[in-house]
């Protein structure tokens, strides 16, 4: 769905900040201040629908920036591609509504994570002014690609091949607007982490292209697994943890599943028609990311 993000705020146990990302700025459009992602392998969104219905659990809330590595082999590095999506305070509020009654719900027997980034101005290399600040200093992504590794040769390789392409689709893509349907739950292959996610409904169309594209460049050039087939775009809002994925205990996993499902139900027929009331978010830059490292393209 990525090591070194500093999210928005500590978590109810204050967690420390893990650091800055390097960042790369392409095009000479105003800049803006520096992106800081959540961890790689929290995010990876190698994402699927659980289709049963499947109950709630609870959670201790933190902030998204758990410690811990990848799972990735010694020597590979992980990557992938996504839009930025810069969060307004509308859409902020409702996120936030919809976090807290996941959290009230779940209490404290799992972990909650809040997948909102806050970017920082005093890392930027230009400082924006107080209103652009306020307006957008919440970042979530949307996922291009699904995470693949490199090995440490091909880093360089890598970035050169995705923002050759993303260089290419601004000519024939370019920014475009896109909107919020609904909130949904979704679970990454091994249950081991659950998302409540924003799914893109005006808007898919055009990421579903810019996908496509991505996938099929890297895959040429790396073998990466292409994006799913019937990708639901979404941007993940919050996460939870699932401790009995690691003891194998599948009747817990499942019993998490249709919580969440159910949980994650009632808060999209309280928020969701607030979230489609929310103003449209523009796609205008990709990012391009390699361990901690992330290579932003504007489009």
């Amino acid at each position: 769905m990525q090591p070194p993000a500093t999210c928005s705020g500590a978590s109810i146990n204050d967690h420390a900040g893990q650091g800055s990302l390097e960042t790369e700025m392409k095009a000479a459009a105003p800049r803006r201040p520096k992106r800081k992602l959540p961890p790689l392998d929290l995010e990876a969104d190698t994402l699927q629908q659980d289709d049963d219905k499947m109950p709630y659990r609870s959670s201790s809330r933190v902030r998204a920036n758990p410690s811990g590595a990848s799972k990735v082999v010694k020597g590979d590095w992980l990557c992938y591609c996504f839009v930025e999506v810069p969060v307004d305070p509308s859409l902020s509020k409702c996120i936030q509504e919809g976090i807290a009654k996941l959290q009230e719900q779940l209490v404290s027997d799992y972990t909650l994570l809040d997948l909102r980034c806050n970017d920082n101005a005093a890392d930027s290399e230009t400082t924006a002014t107080a209103d652009e600040s306020q307006a957008f200093e919440q970042q979530l992504h949307i996922s291009l690609t699904r995470p693949f590794t490199v090995r440490s040769y091909e880093r360089e390789e890598y970035i050169k091949v995705a923002t050759a392409e993303a260089e290419r689709l601004k000519a024939t893509v370019g920014s475009f607007p896109f909107a919020f349907s609904r909130f949904a739950y979704l679970a990454n292959d091994d249950a081991s982490r659950h998302f409540m996610v924003l799914e893109v409904g005006p808007g898919r169309e055009k990421l579903h292209r810019l996908s496509t594209a991505f996938s099929t460049e890297l895959r040429r050039a790396f073998r990466a697994k292409s994006y799913y087939d019937e990708a639901r775009f979404h941007a993940s809002t919050a996460c939870v943890l699932d401790p009995s994925s690691e003891r194998g205990d599948e009747g817990g996993t499942q019993t998490l599943s249709s919580r969440l499902s159910q949980v994650i139900a009632d808060v999209e027929a309280k928020f969701g028609p607030q979230l489609r009331q929310c103003r449209q978010v523009w796609a205008a830059r990709i990012g391009i990311q390699v361990a901690n490292r992330v290579t932003y393209v504007d489009v």
